[in-house]
């Protein structure tokens, strides 16, 4: 379910009222107050409304349409490609300081980690340092997690923007209600998992308006769970 999904459920029950009762109410069938229940219909503000002020929900105004209604805000620079360093040109330039580099992060090998960012694509675009505690980092193997540079602003109801930070940290199967980061079609995309019967997913995205596509999850490759948020100011 969705936080309005959750808020239409729980007046709907406590008035006593049924899904199709509700729906009589408000205009609309009984299969669209389910669907807006469990968060896999797209319901337009005036509809949540009319739907919340039926219920007698008092200041009936989600926090799904509250971020609907932001404005928006402009995207953040491209990431520009990460590219090595010509061997030949740069390798007695930098050899000294490339040096010191290696050396300090060998010494520091078991305190802090070089974690790798990537793009959709998978192309390494960045590096950035994070701390390893108790031989993990967010519960991850070191040399197994990485930040995925979200590209356009799909998770933007969630408060994830273009160009913001997702570190990610391994896992195999989907996870109810976590934004996860998924290799569909030879391309990597961060989405929110809702897990439906059988062996179906709802991958939930959120631009300008809420968005479930429902798919087999053997169509998928679970990379990772995205376990923190970095945005850059």
């Amino acid at each position: 379910m969705s936080r309005l999904g959750d808020t239409i459920k729980a007046a709907r029950l406590k008035t006593g009222l049924t899904p199709k009762a509700l729906g009589k109410k408000c205009g609309v069938a009984e299969s669209f107050i389910l669907g807006v229940e469990a968060g896999t219909k797209i319901v337009s503000d005036d509809q949540a409304q009319r739907i919340l002020k039926v219920l007698g929900v008092k200041n009936p105004v989600s926090a799904e349409l509250e971020v609907a209604a932001e404005p928006e805000r402009p995207l953040r620079p491209r990431p520009r490609p990460y590219v090595l360093p010509p061997k030949q040109e740069e390798e007695t330039a930098a050899h000294t300081d490339e040096a010191a580099g290696s050396a300090w992060l060998d010494a520091l090998g078991g305190v802090v980690k070089r974690v790798p960012v990537v793009g959709p694509d998978g192309t390494v675009i960045d590096h950035r340092l994070l701390p390893v505690i108790g031989g993990k980092i967010e519960g991850g193997a070191p040399d197994k997690v990485l930040y995925f540079r979200c590209p356009d602003d799909s998770l933007r109801g969630f408060r994830v923007y273009a160009g913001d930070l997702l570190l990610t940290v391994p896992a195999d199967k989907a996870q109810d209600d976590a934004i996860m980061l998924v290799l569909r079609d030879g391309q990597r995309v961060a989405r929110k998992i809702r897990k439906l019967d059988g062996s179906h997913v709802l991958l939930q995205s959120y631009d300008r308006e809420f968005s479930g596509e429902t798919t087999d999850i053997h169509e998928l490759t679970i990379l990772g769970r995205c376990v923190r948020l970095e945005k850059a100011l």
